[in-house]
């Protein structure tokens, strides 16, 4: 568990928000609904300041720097 802890904090914050919320979503709703939330958390993540920023650094062969947005 102190493992993933550790790898979790190099991670995006808002990744990580978005795949606990979708999680959470999962066992509420219908597999359908819950598939269609996750594609959309999924999209939202990708377009967010920190996912193109995952995107340049993985390009750049760097680690990125997360900012939260």
């Amino acid at each position: 568990a102190l493992e993933l802890a550790t790898k979790m904090t190099r991670w995006s914050p808002v990744a990580v928000r978005l795949a606990k919320d979708a999680i959470r979503v999962a066992f509420e709703k219908p597999l359908a609904d819950g598939l269609n939330y996750e594609r959309d958390r999924f999209l939202d993540a990708f377009e967010s300041d920190d996912g193109r920023e995952g995107v340049l650094a993985f390009v750049e062969k760097r680690k990125p720097q997360f900012k939260g947005r």
